[in-house]
Formats: C-alpha cells, structure tokens, sequence
C-alpha cells in the first residue's frame, strides 16, 4: 500500500517506517528535517507539519495516511489540534479516506474501568496535572476526526517504551486492558500497521497495552 506517515521522525514514527517497509509498503515519511535515522528505503520528504500546502502535497498519491504526531514536552503546544485541520484537508482534496491515528489511552474518561483503585487514582492525578494540555490536544485530534467523515482509527495506548517488538500486546474496545500500564512503541507501531486492512475498529478508538 502506499502511505504517507507524518510524525515519522518520532519514536513510534520510526518503528512505523521500518516495518512498513519490511512489510512490502511504500513509504513517503514526512519530516520536519532529514537526519538519517529513517529507513533507507523510505521516501522522505521535508516539511511543516503545519504548512497546509506541504501536507496537501505529502498525500497527494497516497492511499492511507498513518499520523505518529503527539506533543514533545508537557506544554500546551497545541500541535494536534492545530495539524489534524491540515491533514483532513489534504486527505479530502486528494480522495484519501483512510487515517491510522496515535493517541492516548488517558485523553478519554472511562479508560482505566478494568485497573485496580490504586491505579485509577494515579491515572486521574496526573490526567489531571503533568498531563493535562497533552491529553486536551489528543481530546481534540479525537474531535476533529469523529466530526470528520474519514475512515479514522484511533488507537489508544498507555505509556509508550522503547522495549523491542513482542506481538503479545493486548487491545480493547473500551479501555485499557488489567494491568497494561506500559507498551512498546514497537507493538503499537504493528498494530497501527495492521489497521490499515483491518475493518474491526473502523472510525472507532481502541485501547492496547502490553
């Protein structure tokens, strides 16, 4: 399949690019500068996230768009709420109707029902404070693609590692596996791979952990 990947300089954006290459796609990866680290195979392509007209160009031929976007610190930096706009537009003035989206597993209430007591308490104190204007802009990334009439999925994980691909991640429709406090960027990166054919959580948000 031919995909565009944005955020693909990140740390799950990397591990997206990798194995879409191994896995037979071609692969456009968009950046705000080259450095090297990418796959050699891939096909990358400089430019601002923010630029409408850059974005509208990085779709352009392709058939799916994977976003590993996300803040790069704990300010309010609004990166979502302000990239997501430029995104649907460039997948509505060049056909494409399918997104894979990285989000987060805190952004929406209900997501840790199956943790224990403890856990919840942690969970809503820092949803609450340290991540409170990271998780408002993934609330809005959620927003902008429900309104949408995109073929989106979200996928929802909890704190991201960069511990080496498993395969045994977990995932569910309405919250948080037990006990999945932590998955490795890897495994989601698969998963986000494997929604691009499969029709289960079509315009939908699932939750996986490790």
């Amino acid at each position: 399949m031919r995909i565009v990947v944005f955020g693909a300089s990140g740390g799950t954006g990397r591990q997206i690019v990798a194995q879409a290459v191994a896995g037979g796609h071609s692969v456009r990866a968009f950046v705000r500068r080259k450095n090297g680290d990418l796959h050699p195979e891939a096909h990358v392509v400089e430019g601002d996230i923010f630029d409408p007209a850059a974005v509208a160009d990085a779709i352009a031929g392709r058939s799916a768009v994977l976003s590993a976007l996300g803040a790069r610190s704990l300010r309010k930096e609004e990166v979502l709420s302000r990239a997501l706009p430029h995104i649907i537009a460039g997948m509505r003035r060049h056909y494409v109707e399918r997104i894979v989206a990285l989000g987060a597993s805190g952004a929406r209430p209900g997501y840790g029902k199956y943790q224990n007591a403890l856990t919840r308490g942690v969970f809503w104190a820092a949803a609450k404070t340290l991540l409170r204007h990271p998780f408002a802009d993934q609330r809005e990334q959620e927003r902008l693609l429900f309104a949408s009439e995109l073929d989106f999925t979200i996928v929802r994980p909890p704190r991201l590692t960069d511990g080496p691909f498993t395969g045994k991640y977990r995932v569910l429709p309405d919250a948080l596996p037990s006990g999945a406090l932590r998955i490795a960027r890897a495994d989601v990166a698969h998963f986000m791979l494997l929604q691009l054919t499969d029709p289960r959580f079509r315009r939908q948000g699932p939750y996986i952990g490790g």
